[in-house]
């Protein structure tokens, strides 16, 4: 048997303008994430809660059955307050999924669409940055600049790319992620490289193809709210990584 007053998250002695004081704040907060089938169901209880105990001849009957019922493990106060909590923040967190899922999305279309090719771009710098492949070792990669792009180099493959050289770059059309180099003038010879910074959609693509399945559980309604903040703390750490791997390889 449902305990209507738990639901409500007040005692068996309440007063009547309690009651319709704790149904009041209980509607309040639950219409304002009606969209989520789980608080549509929360609401219909707190309804069907008030309309037994707030009405006086309805709870005089409810009271006499609830005493026939096997006596349950009274919970604290800070019970109701904690669950009210859980609550916000799984609102917090499965609009964090959404946006994180968006992104997503952005990049799979990034990664899907034609990618912009420029030709005869003229290598304009050439300069040495540090990527912090391991803190005892780090690595020396070179940061390249054309008329319209810009990318690194692993210290590896850098004497393929030289100031004044004429270059072919392939970069996505969204995010302007370049994918591939051409140098014609190489001493390696023309065949395309692969700078930093693509490998997020080559060696890595299960990143953030992981990002997405986590988002996407995370923004699906109908889940409980301690899933929508687990998924929403998962899907930080791997939005984190991304940008690692995207920023550093």
């Amino acid at each position: 048997m449902q305990n209507y007053y738990r639901v409500l998250g007040v005692s068996l002695t309440a007063t009547a303008g309690q009651i319709e004081q704790a149904y009041l704040a209980q509607r309040t907060r639950l219409r304002r994430l009606a969209a989520d089938p789980a608080m549509q169901a929360r609401l219909a209880e707190v309804e069907a809660g008030y309309g037994i105990i707030g009405h006086p001849r309805r709870r005089m009957a409810y009271d006499v059955l609830l005493a026939q019922q096997p006596a349950e493990a009274a919970l604290p106060p800070h019970h109701y307050a904690a669950e009210a909590r859980w609550y916000h923040y799984a609102r917090i967190a499965r609009s964090l999924n959404v946006a994180l899922l968006a992104c997503c999305l952005l990049l799979g279309l990034d990664w899907a669409l034609p990618l912009r090719q420029y030709a005869h771009e003229t290598v304009q710098s050439r300069f040495p940055v540090s990527v912090p492949s391991a803190l005892s070792a780090p690595e020396v990669a070179y940061r390249v600049h054309t008329a319209h792009t810009s990318f690194r180099l692993p210290s590896a493959i850098g004497h393929r790319v030289r100031t004044g050289q004429t270059i072919t770059v392939w970069q996505t059309p969204i995010l302007g992620i370049v994918l591939r180099i051409s140098a014609p003038a190489s001493p390696d010879g023309p065949a395309p490289f692969q700078p930093y910074g693509g490998t997020i959609y080559g060696v890595f693509f299960l990143l953030p193809l992981l990002l997405a399945v986590v988002a996407g559980v995370g923004a699906w309604p109908g889940h409980s709210p301690e899933t929508y903040v687990n998924t929403a703390a998962v899907g930080g750490l791997l939005t984190i990584l991304t940008l690692v791997v995207l920023l550093c390889f």
